[in-house]
């Protein structure tokens, strides 16, 4: 019997056009059933930045020594091991074979863009011209090129299997389509409170404060259609949280170096300027709420910085002191009594604190002086809450291997059924490796389930 398409790809996004275009190259044919009006899903809202090791780009930029298994060593220690490894191996070993890719089809990754990404000092990231966007724009005519079919504001609600349980065809509304595979890309569930309530409870638990920074389309459909043919989900609780004071819903990367964080026993943590990878999990492993504390020559100083703190600026926190978003008093004391902290304590973190900016050097936490560092000395004093609140995008998602084959709970793959993108959770740890390393994946995991599925519907076909 005969089938509509070879492979079905769920999403529009990096993942799902990369499957798409790689499906395409295999000789399948191929169809995109996107739920916006619009191609990109939340990878073109992103930055685009792709995190791989050994790229030519590394290279050109004076980085002459670097490989996949430097990648894998530090991904696994960052993480502690609690990831898939069969799965990050794949991704560390194809990162810089599929960037080449990427930029052949005609992306480019200047020099200039290449960085240390998260917490490492080896430069991985790589910043594309035109952002998600313009990747986006790429994989998009590339895959017009070849003939993808592409269906909009369309929303899968059913799988289709056969009586041996392989997935042979999608429904949507009551229509249905056969295929000889389906790859799932249809994003996470940052936009959909009753799964993050579920599947992200630290998420959750940021309450009116959290906000998600990608599409509203992300609503856990591939998680939920997986789910119904039986599939494995990883990945429990993890995703990445930015660190915010909760004045706007506006993205906020990084906090300002001349405010200091306290916990409720009134003790710094950690440098204040700590890359947004590490920030938020120390936060949330402090006891009680955590205070960022800082003075009025500070507050008056403070300067709009729109790629980092555009919102910590001095109007904005005079407004904020006066409504009683942030908590101002004329001493230490009184500060500490209103914050609810230890004030002998919160004294004593100041005293060393300014102590230490006198010196130039954080003797502590060894903040960069260059970050702003500021001594903390003269009143009104100031202090506002901050929590991990802004959810950039969810870790829970299908269990895949190294093949992006969904797996059933019975540790089987699922015939007929491929993952790619943030709909998988089988990568991602409780600490995100770095700019790059959610949108990276999606290349790499998106072209590789397209060349899977291909094959495996070209098997079905033959047999």
């Amino acid at each position: 019997m005969g089938r509509d398409y070879d492979v079905i790809v769920v999403g529009s996004g990096a993942a799902g056009l990369s499957a798409a275009l790689a499906a395409a190259d295999a000789g399948a044919s191929v169809l995109v059933i996107e739920a916006d009006t619009q191609v990109g899903g939340s990878s073109r809202l992103s930055g685009g930045h792709f995190y791989a090791a050994g790229t030519s780009v590394q290279r050109q930029a004076g980085v002459l020594e670097d490989t996949a298994d430097a990648m894998f060593e530090h991904y696994m220690t960052l993480n502690q091991w609690m990831v898939e490894p069969s799965v990050v191996r794949r991704y560390c070993d194809l990162s810089a074979p599929t960037f080449e890719w990427l930029m052949g089809l005609g992306v480019n990754f200047p020099t200039s863009g290449v960085y240390p990404s998260g917490v490492g000092s080896t430069p991985r990231g790589h910043q594309p011209e035109g952002e998600g966007a313009a990747v986006i724009q790429v994989l998009d005519a590339q895959c017009a090129q070849r003939g993808v079919e592409m269906v909009f504001d369309a929303r899968v609600d059913q799988l289709l299997t056969d009586p041996h349980g392989r997935v042979v065809g999608l429904g949507i509304a009551g229509d249905e389509a056969s295929s000889g595979a389906v790859v799932m890309a249809a994003g996470g569930f940052g936009a959909n409170p009753e799964l993050l309530a579920e599947h992200y409870p630290d998420a959750a638990a940021a309450g009116n404060w959290s906000w998600y920074i990608g599409s509203p389309m992300a609503q856990g459909d591939g998680l939920k259609l997986g789910q119904s043919v039986g599939a494995a989900i990883d990945g429990q609780n993890r995703g990445l949280l930015l660190v915010t004071p909760g004045f706007s819903r506006d993205l906020e990367v990084l906090l300002p170096g001349w405010l200091i964080l306290v916990n409720s026993e009134g003790r710094r943590f950690a440098d204040e300027t700590a890359p947004y990878t590490v920030l938020g999990g120390l936060i949330q492993r402090q006891p009680g709420s955590v205070f960022a504390v800082f003075d009025e020559p500070a507050r008056a100083a403070a300067k709009r910085n729109p790629m980092s703190q555009a919102f910590w600026v001095n109007e904005v926190l005079e407004q904020k002191a006066n409504d009683g978003t942030i908590v101002r008093a004329e001493s230490l004391d009184a500060l500490a009594e209103r914050i609810e902290v230890k004030a002998s304590a919160l004294i004593g973190t100041v005293d060393r604190y300014n102590g230490d900016c006198e010196r130039g050097v954080d003797s502590a936490f060894f903040k960069r002086q260059s970050s702003g560092m500021r001594a903390i000395e003269t009143p009104p004093f100031y202090g506002v809450e901050v929590k991990p609140a802004i959810v950039c995008w969810t870790g829970t998602g299908l269990r895949i291997d190294a093949h992006t084959r969904v797996l059933g709970s019975d540790e089987r793959p699922i015939g007929g059924l491929f993952a790619a993108g943030e709909t998988v959770g089988s990568l991602h740890g409780d600490r995100y490796i770095g700019g790059g390393g959610s949108f990276g994946p999606c290349i790499v995991f998106g072209r590789l389930a397209g060349q899977n599925a291909a094959s495996f519907a070209a098997g079905v076909a033959s047999g």
